[in-house]
Parts: C-alpha cells; structure tokens; sequence
C-alpha cells in the first residue's frame, strides 16, 4: 500500500485504511484508538503507529460507534446579541439534528484572539463550521478536518455555503424603480470608509438611484447616522443588516416621521424579528435553512470521502431575495 495523500484536498483516512495498514480489524482499531483493554501492548502500538502515518484523526462519527456518542459539529458565530446568528445556530440544529448530529456553538466576537477561539472548538469537534475560521497551522486544526466559511468573502480554496446579493438586488432595483425611489441612503457599520457589503449595495442599484449615499458609522450611534441620511432627503434608508433598520426606524418614529409615506425603510437579513414592528420591515434576507441543510450536507460528504476539503466542488452559493413588506 503506498503512503496516504496528506494534502488538504486528499480523501480523509478512514477506520478501514488504519485496519488495513496494520492488518487488524475495525474493531481492533477502534480498542487501540480509544485505550480499550483486549489487545495487546505491540498491537495497539501497531495501530497507532498505522493512524498517525495516514494522518488519521478518530473523529466522534468514528467513536459514535463505539461509545453511541453522537457526531458533534462546531459552530462559530461573531455576536449572539445579533439577531441574526441566534437565527443561524437554529437552522444549524435542526439540519444536524435531523442526522442524529449535535452543534456546540461558541462565539467569537469581543474576544482577544478569535481564532484561538476557534482552534479550542476544534479540539472538542469533528468538523467546524461559521465565521472567524482559525487557520489549519499547528496541531490544533486537524489537516483533514472539515472546514467550513458561512457567508464572507471567498477565502481562497476554502469551502462554504455563501451569500450572493446580486439577484435580490436585481429584484430590489426593479421595485424600487416602479416606487419612483431616486434618492437612498445607507446606514453602514464601518467606522472608516464603505464596507464590502455597502459597495456591493451601491454598485447593484446605481442603474435605478440618482444617488445612494453611504453614511459611515459614528461613535454616537444611530441617531447621528439618521440626522446625516436625512439630510440628504432620501426616500429611503438602507440599514447594513436588520438590527440596524431597526433602530432607525425606532428613531424615525420618535421624531414622528411617517414611514413609508414620508422616507421608505429596508434592511438586509430577513429575519423574523422584522415581522415584529409596525410597519413591517422590508428586507433582502437569506434562506437559513437551506444554508443549515448545505453545510451539513457538505460536511458529510468531506467526511465520506465524496468531496475533498477544498476547492469549487466544496462551495455552494445561496442568493438573497427582496422581502416585500411595509416599510418600503
């Protein structure tokens, strides 16, 4: 038998490959791996010796078998005060669930070192999964452990589930064309100059807006965003997420401003939360639950073998799409 491919994108070694290398069967493996008596000392080290030759990382799939403890993903979120990841880890659940699998969730905003975060989540799961990914350096990331980018920016040859705004822009530039909207500002959440997110935003709807002004964040909060956005007399604001539409439609009712009779008010999530006020709140939102059923979906076929660890055929893509509601 020639040496196993180590490089990420390689098959990941299973109980079957240890057992042939070290010509025992699965169940020997699985005493040797797991420090169970009946076997012997030079057997044990025999298949030790095989496991750490073919990078193999007993993984609780591979434990469930013989300790009955489920499969456990870990999920890593930025801030749980956000609606939106709260949201997330539920559809995380429920898709894992349904394969017998738990989610254990840690968060990683606020924290000195993120992605020490995430280097302790993976000593205690089989796969991870989210935002804030730790880098495979050092032996606390597995070489053939799956990992997996929700939504961001491509990173390379990592898989993931992400996000696309294009067709729910699309969508968006169409209704807002049809409402007579001409004038917009957007609400962003960077100190500093126009996130990723507000330029993507921009560049979808230049060919409906005669002006989309992106209004930085302030350390006042969004009160001084909203007194700069309405400056401009827009027809509508756009917040960088839900949360942030939320709050300026907050502001706006404090000041008696009608809406959507007097400035139109979306956000960007779609979640439930924006069902909660009056009016409705108007959004381009992401299906969580397919998001959850992808990745799962993902993680399984990285462990099996089916997909590598890397590269397109790792990646799904899921597109926003515009949520009509009352506010806009």
């Amino acid at each position: 038998m020639t040496q196993q491919d180590s490089s990420p994108g390689a098959r990941r070694a299973t109980i079957i490959d240890v057992a042939a290398r070290a010509g025992v069967s699965r169940q020997t493996v699985s005493r040797a791996i797991n420090d169970m008596p009946g076997i012997s000392t030079s057997t044990r080290e025999r298949v030790l010796a095989a496991a750490e030759e073919l990078h193999y990382r007993p993984s609780r799939f591979g434990r469930g078998l013989v300790s009955a403890g489920p499969p456990t993903l870990g999920l890593l979120v930025d801030d749980l005060a956000n609606a939106f990841f709260p949201e997330m880890a539920r559809a995380m659940i429920r898709a894992a669930s349904e394969r017998g699998w738990t989610v254990l969730v840690a968060e990683t905003g606020g924290a000195e070192d993120p992605e020490e975060v995430g280097r302790d989540l993976a000593r205690r799961v089989d796969a991870l999964v989210g935002y804030g990914l730790p880098q495979r350096t050092g032996d606390a990331v597995p070489e053939r452990m799956p990992i997996l980018q929700l939504d961001g920016p491509r990173a390379g040859d990592r898989p993931g589930v992400l996000f696309t705004l294009d067709p729910a822009l699309e969508e968006l530039a169409a209704h807002l064309r049809s409402q007579g909207v001409r004038r917009a500002a957007l609400l962003d959440n960077d100190l500093t100059g126009p996130s990723d997110r507000a330029r993507r935003v921009r560049e979808g709807l230049a060919g409906v807006l005669e002006e989309l002004e992106v209004v930085p964040m302030v350390p006042d909060g969004v009160r001084a965003q909203v007194d700069a956005a309405m400056a401009g007399s827009p027809d509508l604001l756009i917040g960088w997420n839900d949360a942030h539409a939320l709050a300026a439609l907050k502001e706006l009712r404090s000041r008696g401003v009608a809406v959507p009779e007097q400035v139109r008010v979306m956000g960007i999530d779609g979640l439930g939360i924006g069902t909660l006020v009056t009016p409705e709140l108007t959004s381009l939102g992401v299906d969580l639950e397919a998001m959850a059923r992808e990745a799962v979906d993902l993680v399984d076929g990285m462990f099996s073998g089916a997909l590598p660890l890397q590269g397109e055929r790792s990646r799904r893509e899921l597109p926003y799409r515009l949520i009509r509601r009352g506010s806009a």
